[in-house]
């Protein structure tokens, strides 16, 4: 439908109203919209512009921030030297906690991973008719009849997975179309290798992982090492899974030893061998962040009965040979003499018989001997037979030691065995040895003794040993599992690449002046950014032009520059003085001529200079935190009383836990780790049973609680301190419930929190952590405490630093919620807010306006359109009316 005539602008009266109406509206949008608009535009412009400050300023603080924690001046740079071979035998990195020298280091060995291989078999999915168990590095793999090669590799893997992996992962090496082999490959580095446990039946032995010889686990001085275990206290049998035997007895050094691996820990075993007048101990032993335990004890170890035998076997002090198998080669046919009868070393040549049928070897006739030795090398020789030569003169011929298989450097030895000739190589390991025996009759005939078959593949079993790194340093030999070493040099990780022995090479350690310099740098640069904004805004026309927040919040950083470090001592109490200083422009500058000259002969004051931190006079106190509010000074530390752990001991408990058969159940909950555990309390157990019970579910668990025992009671132990530690006890009774005997109420334990004041003012305890409370020159300063005594503690103190000065400075300013540039923002926000309402508002109204105006001119438009209609009408009619002149 189209429009009305009325709605067209000056179409009845000639007048372009609606230019008229947007005149109308221009005017007062100018008049009523523009200024408020305006102010909202500039306050937009302002809140933008402190948010360019603000993010000048974060980049301010972050510089800072590098300088306050000390992470810039903890850097160094490591360099060592290639060996003159040319080698690079050793890299390193330095952590903040090393220290400039200079090391001499010799890589004697690298440290190796171990890999074992197994028997060849014809095909990994048939079946091999083995059934057992076996344990690998702690944990137990079954083995049924019906598995394949394939599936025990499988199961192998399956037990490498988890939160306790085995560590050992298995393979097939297939060396041929029908020759499959299992490999095992640790995947830590080391001398302990991969750890094995064959079960009773022998699953590993018919492997061919291990030779079924069994020798003494030995650590390098000599003394007798049990496997590496999880825990030194929790009992044997939670970390081995393989059938145990009863409890037996094994013999220390003459002394007869009774183990119960169900509930002896290497502690209690440790602790027994020390009863019997022996040296044993427990010791620690971590790879790659695991922790592991081994016993070592100085005595002859040995077992007067199987079960004895079997637990030294579990226990790790004997394990099973892991020789190389040797390959033999054998004539396929059975040579017999002129009596049918197989041939013996004292045969006569001449009456060697093939099948009952005379081979016809007389005097005169050449024999001929080739073949390989196991290292690869020909062999190729020929002797006249003589008239009374026999099988031993082949043999001997053979064995020669100049030109046989006896000869070289890997040598072979033959036999005569029910009548075939067997060669043995003399090295086990992979072999190239073969064997094809021919003889030239005088005749002109020929004749062979058959053909030579490989009956046994060579092999290693060991195809890796494992082995730990040797390393020299500055003359001192260490061993490590390991060719990454943490705990050699303070703060360096050394990474042994080759070995090397007798060459020595120089690792440099020094501070990375030009690293330190770049960060101090890095803080003049963001601190110029800041200032250069600022001088731009008060360009007039700027957003920040004229304002006093702004000034405010440069000078707060300026000043703190110009101030000297409240608690600095000696030369450097100002950055200026290190080199780090205002210059005649405003802007900040470093000469690095005077940084790198203070850094080089007094780094310790520099690094303290913009260091925020403390040091405490008491071994037993340390320094952990601060605040803005943390004043500079030494203050006195006092302990009214020292932080305790959750501790519940029972009472009464005879020593035997008595029960009618239904186990009762005893269960802990941690508070710090969230984690419940229990055990069963079982007619008959001890209080070293329920002891042993509790700490291996503890320690799989991973709970910050210990069980020890008093005497005949049970004491339960927290690890972590304060009111927040807290352990829980309660019971399930199975059937009578016993638990009372115990002398434990269920119920929740706590320990305390510290309790003290720093430099006499008042102090908030947490654990052992102390921290002053608000108001003081000590609020937010926080220490730890790890002694027990009470009393005066010597004395912390504290330095803000300069660069914590202007870290807490660029802080105040830009720091979220409550920052100098939050507030302002806060606050044009709020104007903005309020503009853009008002802006809306009116708006609306002149959007009404417009509306009423344009409602009002279309009805004018209207009206005068009527009236043109009616005069035109009426003007017809009068013409009407007039009589026609024609």
């Amino acid at each position: 439908m189209s429009d009305p005539i009325g709605s067209f602008s000056g179409l009845a009266s000639g007048v372009q109203w609606r230019d008229l109406v947007d005149q109308i509206i221009a005017v007062e949008t100018s008049r009523k919209l523009v200024p408020v608009t305006d102010k909202q535009t500039t306050a937009q412009k302002r809140y933008d512009a402190w948010g360019a400050f603000s993010s000048l300023v974060v980049k301010f603080r972050d510089a800072a921030r590098v300088l306050r924690d000390g992470s810039a001046f903890g850097v160094f740079k490591v360099n060592a030297a290639a060996s003159p071979s040319g080698r690079a035998l050793v890299t390193a990195t330095a952590s903040a906690l090393a220290s400039p020298a200079q090391h001499s280091i010799e890589v004697v060995d690298v440290a190796r991973a171990n890999k074992l291989s197994g028997d060849i078999v014809a095909s990994a999915t048939t079946a091999l008719e083995l059934s057992g168990e076996f344990g690998i590095n702690g944990r137990v793999v079954t083995v049924t009849a019906s598995d394949t090669l394939t599936q025990v590799r499988d199961k192998i893997n399956a037990v490498n997975a988890g939160s306790t992996p085995s560590g050992v992962s298995a393979s097939i090496l297939s060396t041929g179309a029908s020759a499959q082999r299992l490999v095992l490959t640790s995947a830590a580095s080391g001398a302990s290798g991969i750890e094995l446990v064959d079960g009773a039946t022998g699953v590993l032995a018919s492997l061919g992982v291990v030779d079924g010889t069994t020798s003494l686990n030995l650590t390098s001085d000599g003394a007798a090492q049990s496997y590496k275990v999880t825990s030194g206290t929790a009992a044997i049998a939670t970390m081995l899974g393989v059938t145990l035997p009863t409890p037996s007895t094994i013999v220390v050094n003459g002394q007869s030893i009774t183990v119960d691996l169900t509930v002896d820990s290497l502690a209690s075993i440790a602790a027994k061998i020390h009863a019997a007048g022996g040296t044993a101990e427990v010791q620690t032993e971590s790879v790659n962040g695991k922790t592991g335990y081994r016993l070592v004890t100085g005595g002859m170890v040995s077992a007067n009965d199987a079960d004895g035998q079997r637990t030294l076997e579990l226990l790790g002090f004997v394990e099973g040979g892991r020789s190389a198998v040797a390959q033999v080669v054998r004539s396929e046919t059975v040579l017999g003499d002129a009596s049918a009868s197989p041939a013996t070393a004292a045969t006569l040549l001449s009456d060697l018989a093939l099948g009952g049928s005379g081979l016809g070897l007389a005097a005169g006739d050449t024999f001929k001997v080739q073949g390989t030795r196991g290292d690869g090398s020909a062999v190729s020789l020929a002797f006249t037979v003589g008239a009374n030569d026999t099988v031993q003169t082949l043999l001997d011929k053979i064995n020669d030691a100049t030109s046989g298989f006896g000869a070289g450097a890997r040598q072979a030895v033959a036999t005569f065995v029910d009548g075939r000739v067997v060669l043995t190589d003399g090295v086990g390991g992979d072999s190239q040895l073969s064997l094809s025996l021919t003889a030239s009759r005088a005749d002109g005939g020929s004749v062979t003794l058959g053909r030579t078959t490989t009956t046994t593949t060579g092999r290693a079993r060991e195809l890796v040993a494992g082995s730990d790194a040797k390393v020299t340093i500055d003359g001192v030999a260490l061993r490590r599992p390991t060719n990454t070493i943490t705990d050699a040099i303070g703060g360096v990780t050394l990474s042994l690449q080759q070995a090397e022995p007798g060459t020595t090479i120089q690792l440099d350690i020094a501070r990375d002046t030009e690293s330190i310099r770049e960060s101090v740098n890095a803080l003049a640069t963001a601190y110029n950014a800041v200032l250069k904004f600022v001088s731009e805004q008060r360009v007039v026309g700027q957003p920040l032009a004229s304002s006093g927040p702004l000034r405010a919040a440069m000078s707060s950083i300026t000043n703190t520059l110009l101030t000297s470090v409240p608690g600095a001592t000696g030369a450097y109490t100002r950055p200026a003085i290190a080199g780090l200083a205002l210059q005649k422009d405003g802007t900040l500058a470093l000469d690095a001529s005077v940084f790198d000259a203070a850094i080089a002969t007094n780094y310790a004051d520099v690094a303290r200079l913009f260091q925020t931190g403390g040091s405490a006079s008491h071994s037993d106190v340390s320094f952990t935190f601060s605040t803005d509010r943390t004043q500079a000074g030494t203050y006195v530390v006092d302990i009214t009383a020292a932080a305790t752990t959750a501790s519940v001991i029972g009472a009464g408990f005879s020593g035997t836990y008595a029960d009618d058969g239904n186990a009762d159940t005893m269960s802990i909950t941690d508070a710090t780790t969230a984690v419940t555990g229990s055990i069963q309390l079982e007619n008959g157990d001890t209080t070293e049973t329920i002891v042993n019970k509790l700490n291996a579910m503890f320690a799989t668990s991973k709970m910050n609680v210990v069980a020890t025992a008093a005497g005949n009671d049970v004491r339960l132990s927290g690890t972590e301190y304060g009111n927040g530690a807290k352990v829980t006890v309660a019971y399930t009774a199975g059937g009578a419930d016993a638990t009372a005997q115990l002398g434990i109420a269920a119920g929740e334990y706590a320990g305390t929190d510290i309790t003290g004041t720093i430099g006499g003012l008042p102090a908030i305890g947490s654990g052992r952590s102390l921290t002053g409370a608000t108001g003081g020159a000590t609020e937010g300063l926080a220490i730890k405490y790890t002694g027990t005594a009470t009393g005066a503690m010597g004395t912390v103190s504290f330095m803000q630093g300069a660069a914590g000065a202007l870290y807490f400075a660029a802080d105040a300013i830009a720091r979220s919620g409550d920052g100098a540039v939050a507030n302002q923002q806060d606050a044009l926000q709020r104007t903005i807010t309020s503009l853009t309402s008002r802006a809306d508002t009116i708006q609306q109204l002149l959007d009404r306006r417009r509306d009423l105006l344009v409602k009002q001119y279309t009805a004018m438009e209207a009206a005068i359109g009527r009236i043109q209609s009616q005069g035109a009408a009426l003007t017809n009619f009068i013409r009407s009316l007039q009589p026609n002149t024609r």
